[in-house]
Parts: structure tokens; sequence; C-alpha cells
């Protein structure tokens, strides 16, 4: 598929479905903008700066299964099922099922975080385990390492392809960051579009694996 046959599958995909998945992105923000809002920082104290930081990833971790429960209802809407917003709420469903979510999204914002102060690194290590989401809702059978594996093996030779979609977005993202309600409408459409990227390349590797 090319990167508009993804857009166009993903819009498809919501109709009948924006007041839900505006519903489920609301929620989200407002989610972490509450947490935001107890975090400050000043600008000329680096002690100050470092503990923001620190902050935001330990908030990241935490909040975890809430960024997973936002995939996991735009998978759904993919696969032609339903959700709503309680579905945000569904990676803290056991806690055997969170510890795991919290494991593997630390280890990711790590590499990012760590691979930003080269920039390049933080790019490839997101585009290498962008589908650790996906997996954990689609192999609960795997450990957390098992998932962070099987992310590098389907993203192995697809993460230019990825990359590619994530730049055609690039000017939704502009007029997006201009207003918080453009992030809010831009996410279903993204998030959606981006189910329909992990599906798509499931099944063109299980056809592969069937025809080998």
């Amino acid at each position: 598929m090319t990167n508009l046959q993804y857009k166009q599958a993903a819009l498809a995909t919501l109709k009948g479905k924006w007041l839900t998945a505006l519903s489920i992105s609301i929620i989200y923000f407002l989610i972490f903008a509450l947490a935001a809002s107890r975090m400050s920082f000043d600008q000329d104290n680096i002690d100050s700066m470092l503990r923001f930081v620190a902050l935001n990833i330990v908030v990241t971790i935490v909040l975890a299964p809430v960024t997973l429960g936002r995939t996991i209802a735009y998978l759904r809407f993919v696969r032609g099922e339903s959700a709503g917003i309680g579905t945000l709420f569904e990676g803290f469903a056991s806690i055997r099922f969170y510890l795991k979510t919290m494991a593997a999204y630390t280890l990711v914002t790590l590499l990012v975080y760590i691979g930003s102060f080269l920039i390049l690194p933080a790019i490839y290590f997101y585009l290498m385990y962008r589908l650790v989401p996906f997996l954990l809702v689609d192999r609960p059978d795997l450990s957390f390492f098992q998932v962070l594996g099987e992310s590098r093996r389907m993203m192995h030779g697809h993460k230019w392809r990825l990359a590619k979609l994530y730049l055609s977005f690039i000017l939704w993202g502009i007029l997006a960051l201009l207003s918080t309600v453009g992030v809010v409408l831009l996410t279903p459409y993204f998030d959606t579009t981006m189910a329909h990227f992990y599906e798509q390349l499931k099944q063109e590797q299980q056809t592969a694996t069937r025809t080998a």
C-alpha cells in the first residue's frame, strides 16, 4: 500500500466513528495534561530541567497502559471491532500485563531519550520499536524482551517505509501543533493510519512465510 492508500483506508475506517475516536483522543490528552500540570521547571536551572525530564519519563512509563489503550482502540476500529473510552484503561486489566507494558515502554523510552543526544539514533530506535504497542496487544504470549525482538524483526527493512509515512503527515502535524484542538483532531487519523500500516505489514510477512 502507498501512503495515500493507508490514509484513505484510515478515513474509511473512521467513517461513522469520529465521535468515539475524538472522545478517546480528548480523554487521553486530558489525562496527560493533568499529569503535566503538576510539573514545572526553571530554564535557568539545570537541576530543575533534569528533574523535569526525569518526571516526564516517569509519567510516560506509569501511564504507558493508557497509551497502549489508545493503540488497542484504533486497532479495533481497523479490525471492524468496537472500542470506547473504557478501552483506554484495558492496559490495567492485570498486574502481569501492566508490568510487561511498563517494562517494554521503559526500555524503549530510555533508548529514545539516550539516542536523542545524537538525533539519528533516537529516530532509529523509535522506528525499530514502533510496533511494540501492537505486539503487546496481539502477542500476549511473548515476554517483553520477545516483544522487542519481534518488533525489530518485523521492522527490518521497513524503517524507511514507516519514516516516509510519518513524513507524509508533516504538514498536518505543523498545522495541528498550532492548537491543542488540532492535535486532538489529528490523533485518530494518524493512529488509525498507523494501525493499517501494522496490519498490512503483518499480512505481508505472514504471506511471505506461507509461501517460503
